[in-house]
């Protein structure tokens, strides 16, 4: 992975990049990353151990490994074509939410997608959106369909990677809207750690998303994402009202999830 402009960055940046080269390689020496960052191998040692006290990486002789529970979500365009049958169950349940007139968001992510494509019937709905991925599919299935939806996507800053806006624009509408379902998906979740997310702006939008736009939050989470943790918080775990997940996240997982109150949807 080749950092450029690595000038200049803030000691977060670069952890979170660091982050990013050992779980892309899965290994890496402190001289290889010495290479990539205009800072003494101190430092690099000091975000390794910073790294490992927050059970990001394994510190090892030398440099570091990453762990087999954190997460890194894929590309959009990797997941976006391969939407599994999964996700298209929980996406169908998501849609069985929404009645003709409602206000809701549709934050991101290949399972946001697919909840997309299950809202062909239903008409007249207010939908706001961080991913112009999930914007031209509605805008698509309203003209399709007659459905004069009124489609509403932040501006700012497009990661290409995720298909996500993010920065102070995308913020600033999140900040001014109210909804009656805010349906997010999220690339980790643990009891302990919470919802993470392995980029601290795509985390600051969905933060803002699940503490302060919706009357009911639904986590759209199939079940591998679970158990794992990925770069930086975003929220507790029983942030949600319910998670619809598919039928192999195991009985012990979902009574747990539903001790903090969490209705537990499994399709």
């Amino acid at each position: 992975m080749e950092i450029n402009n690595a000038n200049n960055l803030l000691a977060s940046e670069r952890r979170q990049k660091i982050f990013d080269i050992v779980n892309q390689r899965r290994s890496i020496s402190v001289e290889e990353l010495s290479e990539h960052f205009p800072v003494s191998s101190i430092t690099i040692r000091r975000d390794l151990d910073k790294l490992a006290r927050d059970n990001l990486l394994q510190r090892v002789h030398g440099g570091a490994m990453a762990l087999s529970n954190i997460a890194i979500a894929p590309k959009s365009s990797e997941l976006s074509a391969h939407i599994t049958e999964e996700q298209m169950r929980i996406g169908r349940e998501a849609s069985r939410h929404i009645t003709e007139g409602d206000f809701i968001i549709i934050e991101s992510g290949s399972t946001c997608l697919a909840l997309v494509q299950h809202l062909t019937e239903l008409k007249h709905l207010k939908i706001v959106t961080a991913s112009p991925r999930i914007a031209m599919k509605l805008a698509e299935i309203s003209e399709r369909h007659d459905n004069d939806f009124e489609i509403i996507s932040c501006g700012g800053i497009l990661n290409v990677h995720k298909n996500f806006l993010l920065g102070p624009h995308a913020r600033s509408l999140f900040d001014s809207v109210h909804v009656d379902f805010a349906f997010v998906s999220v690339t980790a979740i643990d009891l302990e750690t919470g919802v993470t997310a392995d980029s601290a702006y795509e985390a600051d939008i969905t933060r803002i998303i699940l503490e302060r736009c919706a009357e009911k939050k639904i986590g759209l989470i199939y079940a591998s994402k679970f158990g794992k943790t990925s770069f930086v918080k975003v929220a507790s775990a029983n942030v949600f009202d319910e998670i619809i997940s598919d039928k192999s996240l195991p009985a012990e997982t979902v009574e747990r999830y539903a001790d903090l109150g969490i209705e537990m949807t499994l399709v």
